[in-house]
């Protein structure tokens, strides 16, 4: 049998792609978070410069064998799919420009939602859904959340990633769920007035595409992965990395204009319908098949 090319993923590429080479047949890499060495150089930045949660952070004790293994994944590779932006810029000066495509990842059918309540008197509803952990950024927005006191309220939904004096306060302060179907997810969606995730390394974020599908409006970083669909302004925010205090600004400008909420959350809902799952399916295998004739 003919096989025009081979398409691996991450850290599962290596014996399949040196078996690609031998044979002439176009490997195809699948790389669907950010460069891990540039990972790992952010991550350990973090460590230093917020030692209280430094016990929050993955991948800092992956083994050099491992980001070996991976290195010579890339290396092997014909062409890097990459669901965003972001991504490719963590590879800037290690795969050539024109090796990359970028495809971004689909969102769920979109949920009809009613109004958001315009009542400014009600706390603004906040919620996160991801590990607790501070390569998601949940010490910035625990900080966040304490500037404002009183006029939030927030969910957590999301697993502990270890102990941590702060997170297991807040665990024990607002709503907290370790884990939920994710039907039940999709609904506390729609009951919150904003999704904050102030990442500071993904690859493209699926909750922040369930949440537009939701109606939901989001406070996201550019190191989400989410900038082919967020627009600053538009869908929600978008604030630096490792600024509390920009995401408390957002937080406070939604909260005394509920009207922008509104406005923001029908705009989430039409992006969530252009970029379906359908819509990534068929870039995609266009994409993958105009690689493998090259």
């Amino acid at each position: 049998m003919k096989v025009d090319a081979v398409y691996a993923y991450e850290g599962g590429a290596l014996q399949t792609f040196r078996q690609a080479k031998r044979q002439h047949i176009p490997a195809l890499y699948e790389l669907p978070s950010g460069y891990w060495h540039w990972e790992y150089k952010l991550l350990l930045e973090e460590a230093e410069r917020n030692p209280e949660f430094a016990g929050l952070l993955p991948k800092l004790k992956d083994s050099a064998g491992h980001m070996k293994w991976k290195d010579e994944e890339l290396l092997l590779a014909d062409y890097v799919f990459v669901p965003s932006q972001h991504v490719r810029l963590t590879l800037a000066g290690v795969v050539p420009d024109e090796k990359i495509r970028v495809i971004a990842y689909g969102a769920p059918p979109v949920r009809r939602r009613q109004r958001i309540s315009c009542d400014s008197s009600l706390p603004l509803k906040v919620l996160f859904v991801g590990e607790l952990n501070q390569r998601k950024g949940i010490g910035y927005l625990l900080d966040a959340i304490d500037m404002l006191g009183s006029r939030v309220e927030l969910t957590l939904i999301g697993r502990r990633f270890a102990a941590n004096p702060r997170v297991d306060e807040a665990c024990s302060r607002w709503r907290w769920f370790e884990a939920l179907p994710h039907s039940d997810v999709m609904d506390r969606m729609q009951q919150a007035d904003v999704l904050v995730l102030p990442s500071l390394a993904e690859g493209c974020a699926l909750v922040v595409l369930e949440a537009l599908a939701c109606g939901l409006p989001v406070i996201v970083t550019p190191n989400t992965g989410s900038l082919e669909f967020v627009g600053d302004g538009k869908e929600g925010f978008v604030v630096p990395i490792c600024r509390a205090d920009a995401i408390a600004d957002r937080l406070i400008t939604l909260d005394r204009d509920r009207e922008l909420l509104t406005h923001m959350s029908h705009n989430a809902q039409l992006t969530a319908e252009r970029q379906s799952w359908e819509f990534y399916r068929e870039t995609w295998a266009k994409t993958v098949k105009a690689a493998s004739t090259r």
